[in-house]
């Protein structure tokens, strides 16, 4: 598949992932009903519902009841268009077309998941189990494939659910048990050096964000950061850029 089509693809299931984020919050079945306004509980028109563009043609609001559309939409809908097209040209031969299919997989979960943290603080665990079976299930881990290499991906997850699990241990309230499960599918998804390698980058995104915010008193060491966004940074740029990992490794 073209960067081009795995971009349109992004754009579409950014648009679902929305639909994921929103009914999962309100309650409701992502499939039933329609598309609606969630001011007025219009149903939205098919060419109301185009990805990133009719978030311009209406200029940000309702056609019914001109309320603002959430910025939450076109950004979820932007980065995900923009992953697919980073996967397409990371994973373009055809020989990979299994390895794009499970990137498309991966990226949708780290939109979702940060998405989430950053609008609730809080990783619910549909979201989070369904990582967590699709890394078992895809072929980057061979966990489905091999008995050698589900193995190796259960020890994997075991050992750095375990970690974080001490973590939180010896820093109440740093973790949530969704930040846990969320670092512990990544060993599936990225292997252990990989992951611990995506840790290090959220830990010190985190830092960077946060000391300014501290330092301005913004907010406290009591105030509850969601680290879902972090982590999901740190896992991108290990997933499209891997060979960081074996550089900063032979640089220590």
């Amino acid at each position: 598949m073209t960067p081009f089509f795995s971009t349109l693809l992004g754009a579409c299931i950014g648009s679902f992932l929305n639909v994921c984020l929103r009914r999962w919050k309100s309650g409701g079945n992502i499939l039933y009903p329609p598309s609606q306004c969630p001011h007025c509980h219009q149903s939205i028109l098919w060419y109301d519902n185009i990805p990133l563009l009719s978030f311009l043609f209406l200029k940000a609001r309702c056609r019914f009841c001109d309320e603002p559309i959430s910025w939450q939409y076109p950004a979820v809908e932007g980065v995900t268009a923009i992953l697919f097209g980073l996967s397409a040209i990371r994973f373009q031969q055809e020989e990979k077309l299994l390895l794009l299919v499970a990137s498309f997989f991966f990226v949708g979960f780290m939109v979702l998941l940060g998405t989430s943290d950053l609008n609730w603080k809080l990783l619910p665990h549909p979201f989070t189990n369904g990582f967590i079976l699709a890394g078992f299930l895809s072929p980057i881990s061979g966990a489905f494939f091999s008995l050698t290499d589900f193995y190796r991906a259960v020890s994997h997850f075991v050992l750095v659910g375990s970690i974080l699990y001490g973590i939180t241990q010896i820093i109440p309230n740093g973790l949530g048990g969704g930040d846990i499960k969320m670092g512990a599918g990544l060993a599936l998804w990225l292997g252990l050096s990989k992951t611990v390698f995506a840790l290090f980058l959220a830990f010190g995104a985190g830092f960077v964000v946060t000391a300014p915010l501290l330092w301005k008193k913004k907010i406290t060491r009591k105030s509850m950061i969601p680290f879902g966004p972090f982590l999901s940074f740190g896992s991108l740029v290990v997933w499209f850029w891997p060979d960081i990992v074996t550089r900063w490794g032979m640089g220590l």
